[in-house]
């Protein structure tokens, strides 16, 4: 009997976050598309996944100064990330680390998701500026969310128009159903356990190639390009060739397209003119034409995302850290669901193994040899 792997197609429990269905991206019944169109900020979208309806102009700006208040480490966190930061670890099991810390250098019983949420992407843009010997940069109370995470990592307060872009970059990767970090992080909080642990969890499933990790493969495949000279194409064809996968295509759910792409598309492309990338741009419009040609797959999330995270200055190995800050938001609205919903998640499974055995039999057999 044939099962589906990987829970393709179960559906597992419901939700009122978000929705992939028709291949179209929704939170809570809006379109992430016309959200960013409408240039949507991300405290908006966090707000809306949190509570399932936007807010009012005067909650929204009381959300906003909550969070922002909120982006405090505390001095426990911060002397720990001076020694754990420059480890020779990929950053995101830094990360992995920082979040589990976070759950006992605060009071983990009282925490609730907008400290939570403040604190994790302040520790992310640390991680970052520790990493790169930059001076750890106190948060502006006169910047939004978005934008001062952005400060925080990158050093430099943003235009209108940055701040606009990378605003729309954070809600596109805010939630996404029940992808495999947040059901890991759905799956830890049906134990009832705390929402660092589950965080921690989430983390650790974000940190896969297949899955959060992505980014960085993308990026590492575009250098390749770049430092060996070699025509995208043919590069291409020789990875094909060999059996390999061409990261940052295709996606289990959108057979038409990754509507977040298309707009991630647009960003990229105007990063990549005002930082001087538009060879790499350029490289990637020759694979991903190619690729539909010849594959029929489309870009995903990660592919015009590694760009951009390159165009922000960003080290590749600390591109999956920026998916997780924008991310936290929906971990914590899915956490937060799967508890009041107060059931255990514990599936079943079709054994295929061997049956029948008889362990005093088969002992005596070991012995007699």
């Amino acid at each position: 009997m044939d099962h589906p792997r990987g829970l393709a197609g179960i559906v597992v429990d419901e939700t009122n976050i978000s929705s992939t269905k028709n291949e179209k991206l929704t939170y809570a019944g809006y379109s992430v598309e016309e959200m960013a169109k409408a240039h949507a900020s991300f405290e908006e979208v966090a707000f809306l996944l949190w509570k399932t309806r936007l807010p009012s102009k005067q909650e929204l700006d009381d959300f906003r100064k909550d969070l922002v208040s909120k982006m405090v480490l505390p001095a426990e966190t911060i002397r720990l990330l001076l020694y754990i930061a420059k480890e020779p670890q990929h950053p995101m099991s830094i990360l992995r680390t920082t979040t589990s810390l976070l759950g006992t250098t605060n009071d983990v019983d009282h925490d609730e998701p907008p400290k939570i949420l403040a604190k994790m992407l302040t520790a992310i843009a640390a991680i970052i500026r520790i990493r790169d010997d930059e001076p750890f940069l106190e948060v502006d109370p006169n910047l939004g969310v978005a934008d001062n995470f952005l400060y925080m990592m990158i050093g430099k307060k943003p235009d209108a128009e940055l701040s606009q872009m990378f605003n729309t970059v954070m809600i596109l990767h805010a939630d996404h159903e029940f992808n495999a970090s947040t059901f890991t992080a759905r799956v830890v909080a049906s134990t009832f356990s705390d929402y660092y642990s589950c965080l921690t969890a989430a983390v650790c499933a974000l940190k896969g190639p297949l899955h959060g990790g992505a980014n960085e493969r993308v990026f590492e495949m575009l250098m390749d390009i770049v430092d060996n000279d070699e025509d995208p194409i043919d590069f291409v064809k020789s990875e094909i060739a060999r059996g390999r996968k061409i990261m940052g295509f295709g996606h289990r759910i959108y057979k038409h397209g990754d509507p977040r792409a298309y707009i991630l598309k647009g960003i990229a492309e105007r990063l990549a003119e005002q930082t001087d990338n538009m060879g790499l741009y350029n490289i990637q419009q020759q694979i991903a034409d190619y690729m539909l040609e010849t594959t029929g797959l489309h870009p995903n999330v990660d592919y015009y995302t590694a760009l951009i995270y390159h165009c922000l200055g960003l080290e590749k190995e600390t591109f999956t850290l920026v998916f997780a800050a924008c991310r936290t938001s929906g971990w914590l609205a899915h956490v937060m669901e799967q508890r009041r919903e107060k059931t255990l998640i514990r599936p079943n499974s079709v054994y295929v193994g061997p049956t029948g055995r008889s362990y005093i039999e088969d002992t005596c057999v070991k012995e007699a040899l």
